[in-house]
């Protein structure tokens, strides 16, 4: 508006400046009136030119308040925006920690849990599959939360975000991954399960290539009141594929077979006790005169004979037959054994798991 009233004075002016060249010509030199209307003109414009001032400054001080409403909009949303991350924050932690206790089992399914889900708005489905996406790498190395402990936390809390944006899904921050609820159509197979895990995965990878992850999927589907035991198995899926067959992307629980029933007992004092008991002297000479042993006793009790472990280790079949009698000579025992062989077994798997 000042610069149209500008404009205005300006046509103003120009009149003023018309009326006072006429005035001052040279027939009305004598002319009074003509005088007067002179005088007075000069009087307007001077007031003109003032007022024009003015309109400047107050253009200068529309500029700046303009600046000044820009800012506060600019904070006011800049505090909209913490507010709501804030309140984003405050929900998530709150999911977390009641998904976090069910999935632990910590809690039970009780009316109270039933009405804080309802206020937390996880509407649980009739049916669903447990997922669990494991954090293995970071940046190609191995995955550790000291690296960059931010940036992963980042990582989790949008994935966990996005997840839960999504119908059907509930997610929350799960030891050193991701736990996932995915609603499950009944009878839906092990492949199906497999490339939904893949497809979770992938949603992650997508928007932050820095992450590597495993995916673990529960061997049962089920309702709310299976939910812990959904829970265990697919962060034992994953736990377990990890060790027994890393590099792989995606880990069901029924793969595991027996595994599974020893992976539980590997952290025990017993479990400890009996790999000492069974393979321990061997562990011992191989640290003690640096030889390799041991790996030749675990290609020697997963194949079914020597000439398979030699073909595998590329050395001689002599070479295996007397590496298999120094075995035996120093824990004492026959490899031919079946009970022998079976207790050798799972002493390694143990070891496998702990190591």
């Amino acid at each position: 508006m000042p610069s149209h009233i500008r404009q205005l004075f300006q046509e103003e002016l120009e009149q003023l400046a018309q009326i006072k060249q006429i005035c001052s010509d040279s027939q009305y030199q004598d002319n009074s009136l003509l005088g007067h209307y002179s005088r007075m003109a000069t009087i307007f414009e001077r007031n003109l030119q003032s007022m024009m001032k003015m309109t400047k400054i107050s253009d200068s001080q529309q500029n700046y308040l303009q600046e000044i409403q820009q800012e506060l909009e600019r904070e006011i949303e800049e505090r909209i925006k913490a507010e709501e991350k804030l309140a984003n924050s405050y929900q998530r932690h709150r999911r977390n920690q009641l998904l976090l206790e069910l999935a632990e089992g910590s809690r039970l399914f009780d009316d109270a849990a039933w009405t804080a889900a309802r206020q937390l708005q996880l509407f649980w489905p009739e049916r669903f599959q447990v997922y669990y996406l494991k954090l293995t790498g970071w940046q190609g190395a191995p995955f550790s939360r000291t690296v960059d402990a931010a940036a992963v936390q980042s990582v989790i809390d949008t994935a966990v975000d996005r997840f839960n944006s999504c119908p059907g899904i509930f997610a929350w921050e799960w030891d050193s991954g991701i736990g996932l609820l995915h609603a499950a159509a009944a009878g839906s197979d092990k492949a199906r399960q497999v490339a939904i895990g893949l497809e979770l995965k992938k949603q992650v990878s997508d928007y932050c290539a820095a992450v590597q992850m495993a995916v673990g999927i529960a061997g049962i589907q089920g309702t709310a009141e299976k939910f812990a035991r959904q829970c265990y198995q697919a962060r034992s899926a994953a736990n377990l594929g990890c060790r027994l067959w890393p590099g792989r992307d995606a880990y069901h629980y029924d793969d595991g077979e027996a595994y599974q029933l020893l992976y539980p007992l590997a952290d025990g004092q017993d479990a400890g006790d009996f790999i000492d008991r069974t393979i321990g002297r061997l562990m011992d000479y191989d640290r003690n005169n640096k030889s390799d042993l041991l790996p030749t006793l675990r290609q020697i009790i997963q194949a079914p004979n020597l000439k398979v472990v030699a073909e595998t280790m590329f050395l001689h079949h002599k070479t295996i037959v007397s590496r298999k009698q120094r075995i035996e000579t120093v824990l004492g025992v026959s490899l031919d054994a079946f009970e022998i062989r079976f207790n050798i077994a799972i002493a390694l798997h143990l070891l496998q798991f702990r190591q």
